[in-house]
């Protein structure tokens, strides 16, 4: 049975989780702009709760994007040290996904159901997710992707309809072609989730080497002003 470490910081949110013995436990924290000085002690803090070693890891998933740049990067750093230090496979996991995966548990939705993952990019952008349940897993209808409010249109069809994420924040700018069953905005990608979805694509040898754990931006370039 696989140990699995998971990594998530691609919003004000961090968090780190750890699959062991078929047990998952997690430390989810809201760290606006500290997430540098926290990653790495909440990492060490949860495999001594195991009682396990950085090298019995037998992979790190981490959510790769998109989200904050900063975030991303921090994350994305951190996954590639401790990969690189131990040899340890690395699986990258959209953050979209594993905010549509998280809805799984905590909205007990069902097969046939799409949820709508959206976070807000600034810049008067979002980034857009549209996935489907299919058998407990989030999976993508679309790729995700940049999109501006008005774009938002063509809702797909299948069982109920949720919007989940800080990107819902500008619903009213959106024109639906459906209903919607579920919106919440107080909602934020968990290291629980990125855990479930890291967990299958390893044990389907789908994973890769700690110089490929890479940010996915969506956005090529931000222009940054002080005010």
């Amino acid at each position: 049975m696989s140990s699995l470490l998971a990594i998530e910081a691609s919003t004000e949110a961090c968090s780190v989780a750890l699959l062991h013995q078929g047990r998952e436990i997690e430390d989810f924290r809201m760290l606006p702009r500290a997430h540098t000085q926290f990653i790495l002690p909440m990492v060490a803090q949860i495999l001594a709760e195991a009682d396990l070693s950085l090298s019995q890891i037998d992979a790190i998933g981490f959510a790769a994007g998109p989200g904050s740049f900063t975030g991303l990067r921090v994350c994305a750093g951190v996954v590639q040290g401790l990969a690189f230090s131990q040899n340890i496979p690395v699986v990258a996991v959209s953050t979209l996904q594993a905010l549509a995966q998280d809805a799984v548990v905590n909205r007990q939705i069902r097969d046939g159901d799409i949820v709508l993952p959206a976070l807000d990019a600034r810049m008067d952008e979002i980034y857009w997710g549209q996935y489907q349940i299919v058998s407990g897993f989030a999976e993508a209808i679309i790729p995700d992707s940049l999109r501006t409010p008005e774009s938002i249109q063509t809702m797909p069809e299948g069982g109920r309809i949720l919007g989940i994420g800080s990107g819902w924040t500008y619903q009213s700018r959106f024109s639906l072609s459906r209903t919607m069953d579920v919106v919440d905005v107080e909602v934020y990608p968990r290291a629980s989730a990125v855990l479930r979805l890291a967990n299958r694509e390893f044990s389907a040898g789908r994973h890769t080497t700690a110089e490929l754990a890479q940010p996915v931006y969506l956005r090529d370039s931000v222009a940054w002003q002080k005010s």
